[in-house]
């Protein structure tokens, strides 16, 4: 008789164990799928960091307050930082030059450890996320900031939450043929080969504090940045924005363009678009 129950019991032992592993089973993946997704945010800090200007006198108002009234019409309440690093900048917000070694002649890894020293002090440090527009080198920056934060390289502030990016004409992978012409400074940093574009290539997608989503845009018309270079950057297809017929300069550039500012918008607010 005992030697007849044992068996029995341990099949029922067996099948109420494996009742018991399948339900948690069943509850933890009713849990990750009832989890909510994060909801759209249009309230973080919106940082908008210009790119190279052969003058060292960009305008940071003609380049970014066009897309600023569009976005503060599509319902992002900011506040909007436009971030310059000239000594002749014009109505910048921040200019980072007070977080760093910043020359007009400054290399781009230079500046986006300025760069990251600013998000970090500013509003990490204080718990506050931010979302960061990149036009032409100051993509660049933005992606340098994280990827130098991230690893804790020097010169680099500790990782910086940066939540979202959008990457307009960035020469991530170097700019146009012409730029190899560059001996020195500045421009010389973003040719293709430059220590700084090698150095940025290095990761693929760098991330901050709690995660950052990239979401890279790139036009066939843009002459300054060829597309293949504005979106070399490891995300997903639906991440990397190109077009056909958008200039890197002048009022219809990416900023200028509605559609595209739209598409932006949706990759700011969104977690994903």
């Amino acid at each position: 008789m005992v030697g007849s129950n044992v068996p029995a019991r341990g099949r029922c032992h067996a099948r109420r164990l494996g009742a018991v592993v399948l339900v948690a089973a069943l509850l933890a993946v009713g849990a990750t799928a009832c989890e909510p997704a994060r909801p759209d945010d249009k309230t973080k800090p919106v940082l908008l960091i210009h790119g190279w200007g052969l003058g060292a006198d960009t305008d940071c108002g003609s380049t970014f307050d066009g897309m600023i009234a569009k976005l503060k019409a599509a319902g992002f309440t900011g506040p909007f930082v436009r971030v310059g690093f000239y000594s002749g900048g014009t109505n910048c917000d921040v200019n980072l030059r007070s977080w760093g070694p910043v020359e007009d002649g400054s290399h781009s890894k230079v500046v986006a450890q300025a760069f990251s020293k600013y998000v970090y002090a500013t509003f990490t440090a204080k718990g506050k996320a931010v979302d960061v527009v990149g036009y032409s080198m100051g993509g660049n920056v933005a992606r340098g900031a994280v990827q130098g934060a991230q690893a804790k390289e020097a010169g680099f502030s500790a990782p910086i939450d940066v939540e979202d990016v959008v990457l307009f004409g960035a020469p991530m992978n170097g700019a146009a043929w012409y730029s190899s012409f560059c001996l020195w400074g500045m421009c010389s940093s973003l040719k293709p080969g430059s220590d700084d574009v090698t150095w940025l290539q290095k990761v693929g997608n760098p991330q901050g504090a709690k995660g950052t989503e990239w979401t890279a845009f790139g036009s066939d018309a843009d002459a300054v940045t060829p597309v293949d270079s504005a979106l070399k950057i490891d995300v997903p297809a639906n991440r990397k924005v190109r077009y056909t017929d958008v200039p890197h300069t002048g009022s219809d550039n990416y900023m200028g363009r509605a559609d595209v500012v739209a598409r932006a918008a949706a990759a700011l607010a969104k977690v994903d678009s």
